[in-house]
């Protein structure tokens, strides 16, 4: 496609002029020391997004003072320690010609006692509804206080140079917690009615003026919906937004949702949710005021970004987990490139759900999030040596780009007919487009890269002594779990993975057997198809393992659906169609006509045994190491790649039996 014409047009902010019009989004990654202050990672990470070509970027929620924190090794504003680091940061991204502002924030309510070290606090002691702490309700003097805090944070971030601030309103932290009556229950001067629930807002906007000066640029973010009962409404929103210009603000940032609306799935829209769902708020706003309107949320491609400023619904575009995904979107967005652009697709495996872990965000796209340093730094391979890749899944994929990356001549050998291994059973899941996303850009790049794919090829010892390869990647994978029980290699019972592959199918009414993530969605594409299905699960939970959002909406789909659903129940014996089980700790039993199982998976790696003393360097990557996430197989493949390229310079022989990625 052509270069977007509007996306790359220069834009204003307060008194800022932006060389186009794509800003980074604030997202909190966990890089930060335990004092709140940028680290080497964290500086190498916003150096590598700065060089993508953005025209501005919001570094993360940022705590104003030391009790304020949402998460463990969130950025902080709280203290001046924070200023050198800060410098730092602007010197790389102006050095791209990029503008660089933070955010001021509290979580108020929605943090909790291991994260602070105190009790939240919040405007009413009413818990949060997703984090369920008690917080204690601010008195007038610890208002006072935090106020000035917000003030002293936006002078710090000032005096560091950055070019603006952005106050976090949104998300039902501290800020929203006053503005709405979902959360705020006070009868003094900081609630009850609209102007009562803004004062503690204004005061905030009027600490921030009075420190950083009339001419600071200062923006705000809001939740436009907050999508509760009683909660914040697109009207008073843009009521709120019309009253946020007559005060100075430079621009509003356009979001939804609090923590109890989170399951929505539009705070942070997972995969299972249409694009750009909150453009519909930025153009609601935007009839209200004539200051600059940023809209956010899964706009995923220039082309998209780009009708959103034609239609008239933002002046500028927020990119979160896109440039995680991609740092280089601007870049090739400009340049007419967007096929090329390594697309995220929203599965919120290594970035939401990390975070909400509180450890360090991954990107199961792009293995460089994070790792910008470690990637940099590796090694050109000796030229002609031969890297052997057994296993066309995630991570073979991976692992055979990075090192034909590299200069290394690259043989990837698949047992089956087509590359993907469980992508293609994940993509075949209703709602889950983004793992053939996935899946056709590491196959489109393998051929870019010339890598030599043999399919239907299955790799034993007496193959890799044909080959002769300087190194191997085993990453063979793993096979689904049978349980040892009567009756379970009956013709009639069938693997999960093996139905969403199109090898297996199912007929009359169907047992799925096993209630993790990839059992519910199994259960999901059964039903969808017309069959009668039942859930079955060991466990309390159904979809445990699923991020929170998408395992709501999962869960709700299947009630839909009229998927019935037993927790606490486990499969005792298969005999004849009559499927014996126990439920609650009771014996009983069922007919069903198929019965699927998705009882996890058990890893394949004898291939490593089998080669010992054949190959000098060998690395096991994926759930041939352990069963996990695509992430982290992801992960693991790349970093086998580079190390391959690594030892292809080494004359003496490395084993390596098994590579597994940690977290810095």
């Amino acid at each position: 496609m052509d270069s977007p014409q509007l996306l790359f047009s220069t834009g204003k902010i307060g008194g800022l002029t932006l060389k186009n019009r794509l800003l980074m989004a604030p997202m909190v990654r966990n890089y930060a020391d335990e004092r709140g202050r940028l680290t080497p990672r964290y500086l190498a990470h916003i150096q590598r997004i700065a060089q993508g070509g953005v025209g501005a970027m919001i570094l993360e929620a940022s705590f104003v003072s030391r009790d304020s924190r949402g998460f463990r090794n969130e950025l902080g504003l709280h203290d001046d320690s924070v200023i050198p680091g800060l410098r730092q940061a602007v010197e790389l991204v102006h050095a791209e010609g990029a503008r660089l502002g933070i955010q001021l924030f509290h979580a108020g309510r929605q943090t909790s006692i291991q994260i602070t070290g105190e009790q939240p606090v919040a405007p009413s002691a009413m818990p949060c509804p997703l984090m369920s702490e008690l917080p204690r309700a601010l008195d007038h003097t610890e208002i006072r206080k935090l106020v000035d805090a917000f003030g002293s944070a936006a002078a710090r971030a000032q005096a560091a140079g950055l070019d603006f601030v952005e106050i976090h309103a949104a998300h039902g932290y501290l800020i929203t917690q006053f503005l709405s009556p979902f959360s705020n229950r006070r009868t003094d001067g900081y609630g009850g009615s609209v102007e009562h629930r803004r004062r503690f807002l204004a005061e905030v906007m009027c600490a921030v003026r009075a420190r950083v000066g009339e001419d600071f640029t200062v923006t705000i973010r809001l939740s436009a919906d907050e999508m509760v009962p009683g909660g914040l409404t697109p009207t008073d929103t843009g009521e709120l937004a019309a009253w946020l210009e007559t005060r100075g603000i430079a621009a509003i940032h356009v979001s939804a949702c609090n923590y109890a609306s989170y399951t929505r799935g539009y705070m942070i829209p997972p995969m299972a949710v249409e694009d750009a769902p909150l453009v519909k708020y930025a153009a609601l706003v935007r009839e209200r005021v004539k200051i600059p309107v940023i809209a956010v949320g899964k706009l995923r491609t220039p082309a998209l970004a780009e009708a959103v400023l034609a239609n008239g619904q933002a002046d500028f575009i927020a990119l979160g987990r896109e440039l995680l995904a991609d740092p280089d979107w601007p870049r090739k967005a400009q340049m007419g490139q967007a096929d090329s652009i390594h697309k995220c697709i929203t599965c919120n495996q290594g970035c939401i759900s990390r975070l909400f872990d509180q450890r360090d965000v991954w990107c199961t796209v792009n293995p460089e999030c994070g790792r910008e340093r470690e990637f940099a730094e590796h090694a050109t391979a000796r030229k002609l040596r031969k890297l052997l890749v057994v296993g066309g899944g995630p991570a073979g994929m991976e692992a055979a780009r990075y090192a034909a990356g590299t200069g290394l001549r690259v043989i990837l050998c698949e047992a089956r007919a087509q590359l993907g291994g469980q992508l293609r059973a994940a993509g075949a899941a209703p709602y889950r487009p983004g793992w053939l996303e996935l899946l056709e850009g590491l196959r489109d790049e393998l051929q870019r890269l010339g890598v030599e794919v043999r399919l239907n090829t299955r790799v034993d010892c007496k193959y890799v002594e044909r080959e002769k390869p300087f190194a191997l990647v085993v990453a063979t994978g793993a096979q689904p779990v049978r349980p040892q029980i009567p009756g379970v290699n009956d013709m009639y019972v069938i693997t999960a993975r093996d139905l969403l592959e199109g090898r297996s199918t199912a007929y009359g009414s169907v047992l799925v057997a096993g209630g993790g993530c990839s059992g519910a969605q199994t259960a999901e594409f059964l039903a969808r198809a017309g069959y009668t299905v039942t859930l079955i699960e060991a466990e309390g939970d159904i979809a445990a393992d699923a991020p929170l959002d998408d395992r709501t909406l999962l869960l709700s789909r299947l009630r839909a659906l009229k998927v019935e659903i037993f927790s606490h129940t486990s499969l005792l014996s298969i005999e004849n169609q009559v499927v014996h089980l126990t439920v609650d700790g009771e014996n009983t039993q069922m007919n069903f006509d198929t019965v699927v199982l998705c009882l996890g998976a058990r890893s394949e790696s004898s291939l490593e045994r089998e080669v010992l003393g054949l190959v000098p360097h060998v690395f096991t990557v994926g759930d041939a190491v352990r069963p996990r996430k695509v992430t982290e197989a992801v992960i693991e493949g790349a970093l086998a790649g580079l190390g391959a390229a690594k030892d292809s310079n080494l004359e003496t022989a490395t084993l390596i039996p098994s590579t597994e990625a940690e977290s810095e």
